[in-house]
């Protein structure tokens, strides 16, 4: 009889004595051997791939839903983003017609006549003062030439501008020495000159004359305040170098 599925094969068929009894005998013995062996296995196969093809109608019934939600979290962010947008639109309308309430105001007073008048003022006595020199420490007398004084000066500092409109400022007082005001041709022949002014300080009856630019009112304040504070730091330093007795 036949034991297995490998002795069903070509040679052993067409071998002399093989009968019609044997043949049927071996396809009995086949079918034994299909019935103990494939069928169990179709049996275990079949469940198989009844839960595989049931694990991937759920694997896409997952999909889709997963893609629905994700549809609907993107349609919810598109709606804050239209009322994070209204509500922007809102707020700079809001801050748009404030600052250009604040713009018209402030616009309106600074173009008024007398404002205009005023700043065109400011910007004209800046650029005069620009070409303006001040000097300080100048002794006065009664048939002075100021223009001769000024120029002995400058000569000393090696300078010959040309010079005009010089003159005293202030009321003349017994106990008090005047500035000489005089103009010269450019803001960089004043610049040039104040950048010399250094060298009257080692010349001989010009230590004491200080040559200045001309300061409005407020830059003076300024400058005399910045010059005192200078001063008192100067003094805390040299009585920080003074040894304990």
């Amino acid at each position: 009889g036949v034991t297995s599925s490998n002795e069903v094969n070509v040679t052993n068929l067409n071998k002399r004595g093989v009968t019609k009894e044997k043949l049927c005998s071996w396809l009995e013995r086949m079918s034994s051997i299909l019935n103990s062996s494939a069928v169990p296995l179709l049996q275990i196969t079949v469940p198989k791939a009844d839960r595989c093809e049931r694990l991937e109608q759920e694997k896409i019934q997952n999909q889709l839903t997963i893609i629905k939600l994700q549809e609907e979290v993107l349609k919810k962010k598109d709606e804050e983003m239209d009322i994070m947008k209204q509500a922007m639109k809102q707020t700079v309308k809001n801050e748009i017609t404030s600052y250009a309430s604040v713009v018209t105001k402030t616009c309106a007073t600074a173009l008024a006549p007398c404002n205009i008048g005023k700043a065109v003022k400011t910007v004209v006595e800046r650029d005069e003062r620009k070409r303006n020199v001040i000097i300080y420490g100048v002794a006065e007398t009664s048939d002075e030439k100021l223009s001769d004084k000024v120029e002995d000066i400058l000569m000393v500092m090696q300078e010959k501008p040309a010079i005009r409109d010089c003159s005293r400022l202030g009321l003349k007082k017994p106990d008090a020495v005047r500035p000489i005001k005089f103009t010269l041709s450019s803001a960089d022949t004043v610049q040039r000159i104040l950048r010399k002014s250094h060298v009257l300080r080692s010349k001989e009856g010009y230590r004491k004359v200080y040559i200045c630019p001309d300061r409005t009112k407020e830059e003076r304040a300024v400058f005399r305040l910045s010059k005192e504070k200078k001063k008192e730091k100067s003094t805390d330093c040299d009585s920080a170098l003074i040894p304990l007795l």
